[in-house]
């Protein structure tokens, strides 16, 4: 099989090689153009695409005529560039690129996975898909197909890295298996798992030390992000790790979990910490050490409800009505959970609103920045705003909460429960309940 005569790499920074460089670095220089002939290169990788459907992407403010006379026009201008036998056509209504004169890294990183040729898939991903291009008048179709398939792709990247760490410590080399095993959590860095894969394989190493430092920063980011200790069955690991550590067994002298400690606004510096690890069906409140907070702070109370208990602080301000901004829950990990995240931010929003003494507004986004909380109260006319997330485990999901005021974006009030998915309707309502008495400061 002869060497394709282009080489189109949009992994990363984008790069287009052919036999002559004036036309392929002409194209380059045209965002649209070359946003089309990689998506054409990918979606056509297997077949034809109806060419109703690349201009419904690609030129959606017009109607079926004007957008067809801009695709030819396209179409013809990298035939200028490339060469006129870069796109096959059948009959008027379907186009591709040919595969055999254009070679293109995403699709060839996807092929390597699919046969299992792990470090050639990996050695292909250097950066997001058509990382910093911003073609113009493209339609949200296609900017949503390219969030799925960059999504796609560093996942497969991640997976192949994992399959090459397996393989380097199959050939017994587990410093290059931790190598390996580090690059897939740079690149999916919201899974869970891969905290704990990493952490066996160091614990298997004899690295205990870097194990115990995985969970940790693991932990603090949880903690910071969304004022939630790691699931379970990681916690009991960096317990198993760390006794290992001590050559004690974990079995028969329990070891104080290894966690970074927090220090709430407000606390002693002086004053050490406690970080209680609640059963799962209880629901506590971020495991930070929360303690009475500085000024006019009031007593920080644990209220049991039912199953599980909420800790909250009173110190909020005095008189006038409350308001708060509610955000849509975030998925961590577990993108399966979009569902189960909207049921309960509609409770969230349902029990709110109907508080005589708040203001409810919904919140725009469940990925704003924490650095955006202030603005984004400011926005909304709110003087707090509730946002958190959901993570599934252990056919459970686990619900986090964190009240925020938003003039500093400081937390006030932070939660977290493990919930059975049948009772999920009822513990955000009662959750919501906690929400506005820790506003209206009273009793729930």
């Amino acid at each position: 099989m002869h060497k394709p005569l282009f080489e189109l790499r949009i992994l990363g920074h984008t790069e287009l090689h052919g036999p002559v460089p004036e036309g392929p670095e002409s194209l380059l220089r045209q965002s649209k153009r070359l946003a089309l002939l990689a998506y054409l290169a990918m979606a056509t990788a297997e077949g034809f695409r109806r060419r109703d459907q690349v201009i419904a992407y690609f030129w959606p403010e017009l109607d079926q005529a004007q957008a067809r006379t801009y695709l030819r026009k396209a179409l013809y201008g990298i035939r200028e560039s490339l060469g006129q036998e870069v796109f096959l056509t059948r009959g008027e209504d379907e186009v591709r690129v040919d595969p055999s004169l254009v070679w293109c890294d995403a699709v060839a990183l996807s092929q390597h996975v699919k046969e299992g040729q792990w470090s050639e898939a990996l050695a292909l991903y250097h950066g997001e898909l058509l990382e910093g291009l911003f073609p113009e008048g493209v339609a949200q179709e296609f900017q949503d197909w390219l969030s799925g398939q960059r999504k796609q792709l560093r996942e497969r990247a991640a997976q192949a890295a994992w399959e090459c760490s397996r393989l380097e410590e199959e050939r017994g080399d587990r410093t290059a298996a931790a190598v390996m095993a580090r690059r897939a959590r740079e690149l999916d860095p919201d899974n869970e798992e891969g905290v704990r894969r990493l952490m066996g394989l160091l614990d298997r190493r004899g690295d205990r030390g870097s194990a115990l430092r995985v969970y940790q920063e693991w932990q603090a980011r949880l903690l910071e992000e969304f004022g939630v200790e790691p699931a379970p069955e990681t916690r009991k690991l960096a317990r198993q790790v760390q006794a290992a550590r001590k050559g004690e067994s974990h079995e028969t002298s329990p070891v104080e979990s290894p966690v970074t400690r927090v220090r709430v606004r407000g606390a002693p510096a002086d004053e050490p910490a406690s970080h209680p690890h609640p059963t799962d069906d209880t629901f506590a409140g971020a495991r930070t050490p929360w303690r009475p907070m500085a000024g006019a702070a009031g007593l920080v109370a644990v209220l049991a409800l039912g199953s599980y208990s909420v800790v909250r602080s009173r110190a909020l301000p005095e008189g006038g009505p409350r308001s708060v901004a509610v955000l849509p829950l975030r998925t961590i990990g577990d993108t399966g959970l979009e569902g189960t995240a909207d049921v309960i931010t509609e409770e969230l929003m349902t029990v709110l609103v109907q508080q005589e003494s708040l203001t409810v507004r919904q919140g725009n986004s469940p990925q704003t920045p924490v650095t955006d909380l202030a603005a984004l109260g400011r926005e909304l006319g709110t003087a707090f705003i509730l946002d958190g997330g959901v993570q599934g485990g252990q056919g459970r999901v686990r619900v986090t909460l964190r009240l925020i005021r938003a003039r500093d974006a400081i937390a006030i009030w932070a939660g977290s429960a493990d919930v059975d998915s049948g009772t999920l309707t009822s513990s955000a309502q009662r959750i919501a309940a906690e929400v506005a008495a820790a506003l209206l400061g009273r009793a729930p």
